[in-house]
């Protein structure tokens, strides 16, 4: 149990709080720069799925960051506990974080009395965040190179942005508006498979 402890609290201190806080500010301010008071559920539902998924990708740009150069490399290979369960800790992390912070920004839009249904704005939340992060994390374990990773999601967003569901058909990120829940059960069953894989590949890597 101590080594999980400090293994957690070595990754908090050093690497993911700044995007804890970035992410927290973000998510505290621009409900109020978009103007959510009293807002309907279309208003409400428009404002949280443009915002919300790029702010949350903040949380995943460490998951991998600790590990980009030979230095951690020779470290994590010295360690008999597995580069898996460190990494599964640090997603552990992530996740407690985004839920956190997405049930908080949900809070906030109670609160000036916007039009939300709780459940599924979480849901919605928690897979737009998920999907982007997973893009991210693939990317991340191709290249090694976090901001090439970070064109993946950064695209797909803009795709979604400029070609609505035409083509991107289930995949389109902005379909709570519609209550459209199918497609948000598939970004977030895609995004938890796309973080696993990046995973297992990042653990060849090492």
């Amino acid at each position: 149990m101590g080594i999980l402890v400090k293994i957690s609290t070595v990754f908090w201190r050093f690497h993911f709080y700044p995007a804890v806080i970035a992410a927290v500010c973000l998510t505290l301010l621009f409900p109020f720069f978009f103007g959510i008071e009293n807002a309907s559920f279309i208003q409400s539902a428009e404002i949280y799925e443009r915002f919300f998924p790029l702010i949350s990708v903040l949380l995943f740009l460490p998951l991998y960051l600790p590990d980009s150069n030979e230095e951690a490399t020779a470290l994590i290979r010295t360690k008999r506990f597995s580069y898996v369960k460190i990494l599964v800790l640090r997603l552990i992390q992530i996740l407690c974080s985004l839920f956190l912070m997405t049930c908080g920004c949900l809070l906030i839009f109670d609160k000036s009395n916007a039009v939300v249904e709780f459940n599924h704005f979480l849901l919605s939340g928690m897979a737009d965040a998920l999907f982007m992060g997973g893009l991210y994390a693939i990317g991340f374990a191709f290249t090694a190179q976090p901001v090439i990773g970070l064109i993946l999601p950064l695209g797909y967003y803009v795709a979604c942005l400029f070609t609505g569901d035409k083509y991107l058909k289930i995949f389109y990120l902005f379909s709570l508006i519609k209550n459209d829940m199918a497609s948000k059960y598939v970004l977030l069953t895609s995004g938890i498979l796309l973080i696993l894989f990046s995973i297992l590949l990042m653990e060849r890597r090492k």
